[in-house]
């Protein structure tokens, strides 16, 4: 039987998602003369999906993946009623003995004495490996004979995920925006010397039962040759490319940066969701060539930095978490509840006019800081309802609710009042 493992490998690419799964498509040196019948692939994950495999450049009749890996309580449970031995403290004397249990408690049977032994001391020895265990998974593939020089294969495994996440630093006019990815290597192998791919966007899985799923929306130890990915569009989603090849060791978690972006325009503001009286700090970036960005960001947290005032170094004011954002598309970072801004919302009154529904209400809005307060503050309405007597300047943001805008000075107080026309006919509807 001819074997190739993975000294044999002439190209690797990793492509990994963010639904904890990944692609492996390889290429290896073979030297098949013709009358090979069985080739045995070594060193896959033992994480693969046997059902995803592809093979190139050889013709292979049959797969087999093996995956039965030794580990103590299988191979012990190969082993009962069997005679084994203990190991005497000098090492040199060997006491034979019966297997009884293997569980939680290890139970024995002196050979010579007939004395039950419960979890001895000394050290187990089996006298031969027993059963058809394997020290690592591999494939073992039944060939037509044929003169092959290269085997490719392609195959998912599960335990790859990659995340990206951002370090945001505040100015008082800009800010600077570090973009980081953290791969982690679950797979039950170590990659090494890969060409690695990061691909951002929206998969579909099926799960066991034939249902469908979402695919979720993930330091690098790097070569020499370079630490930049450079992205593409591919299909319907977004591939992020390391240049050179990057060594991924098993049950490794990794950074690598993604880019960075220095003087990128904001704009800080505050919002009050319908419903609500909580006054939401929001952080809001266009994601454009003119802002200082205007590239695709793909899926993960931002954490907000901002200096102090009396100069003692930078302090966290909170994080958020963005999807997949396309460029030219906007980022609003909702980052926390402002302190010295307070809202209070009431109802004053409904009735009946004339066939119409009516709802008076009243929005104080109220600011304790030292400076003015842009508050964006939304009402839920119903689908069909007009607004009129309207103190501030209002527009419909969606069906269902509209949103008032209103410039508050320092240390001042505000008043919202409007009514809510309805046909009576509708609500309830």
């Amino acid at each position: 039987m001819k074997s190739c493992g993975m000294n044999d490998n002439q190209d690797l690419c990793l492509t990994l998602f963010n639904g904890d799964f990944g692609l492996v498509a390889e290429r290896r040196g073979l030297n098949l003369t013709g009358e090979d019948q069985e080739l045995l692939y070594l060193d896959v994950a033992s994480k693969m999906e046997p059902d995803s495999l592809r093979v190139d450049g050889v013709a292979a009749v049959e797969v087999n993946y093996e995956y039965a890996l030794v580990n103590k309580e299988d191979l012990l449970a190969e082993y009962i009623g069997e005679t084994v031995f203990l190991l005497a403290r000098n090492a040199y004397e060997k006491r034979p003995c019966r297997l009884l249990a293997a569980g939680s408690t290890l139970i024995l049977e002196d050979v010579a004495t007939r004395e039950v032994l419960i979890d001895p001391h000394e050290e187990l020895v089996l006298p031969n490996l027993s059963g058809d265990f394997v020290l690592r998974p591999q494939l073992i593939l039944r060939l037509r004979p044929a003169v092959a020089r290269q085997i490719s294969l392609t195959y998912l495994t599960k335990g790859l995920n990659w995340a990206a996440n951002y370090v945001v630093e505040i100015g008082e006019q800009t800010l600077a925006l570090e973009a980081w990815v953290e791969i982690r290597n679950e797979a039950g192998i170590t990659f090494k010397d890969a060409r690695l791919q990061l691909l951002a966007g929206t998969v579909y899985r099926v799960d066991d039962d034939g249902g469908q799923l979402l695919g979720l929306d993930s330091r690098l130890y790097l070569s020499e040759k370079s630490e930049v990915f450079t992205e593409k569009s591919f299909s319907d989603y977004y591939l992020y490319a390391l240049d050179g090849t990057t060594t991924l060791k098993e049950n490794q978690v990794k950074q690598v940066k993604l880019f960075s972006a220095a003087n990128v325009n904001y704009r800080r503001y505050y919002q009050v969701p319908t419903w609500s009286e909580e006054v939401q700090v929001v952080v809001e970036l266009c994601n454009n060539a003119e802002s200082g960005l205007g590239r695709p960001l793909p899926a993960g947290t931002m954490k907000i930095y901002q200096s102090a005032s009396d100069g003692r170094g930078l302090t966290f004011t909170g994080e958020d978490r963005i999807s997949h954002t396309s460029k030219d598309e906007s980022i609003r970072l909702k980052i926390g509840t402002a302190f010295d801004l307070q809202c209070k919302r009431r109802c004053l009154g409904q009735y009946n006019d004339r066939g119409s529904y009516k709802e008076h209400w009243r929005i104080m809005l109220k600011n304790h800081k030292q400076e003015a307060a842009l508050i964006y503050v939304r009402q839920q309405v119903p689908v069909t309802a007009g607004i009129e007597n309207v103190s501030h300047f209002w527009e419909r943001c969606n069906a269902t609710a509209v949103e008032f805008v209103v410039d508050l000075a320092a240390g001042q107080t505000e008043i919202i009042e409007f009514t809510t026309v309805s046909d009576e006919r509708d609500i309830g509807c």
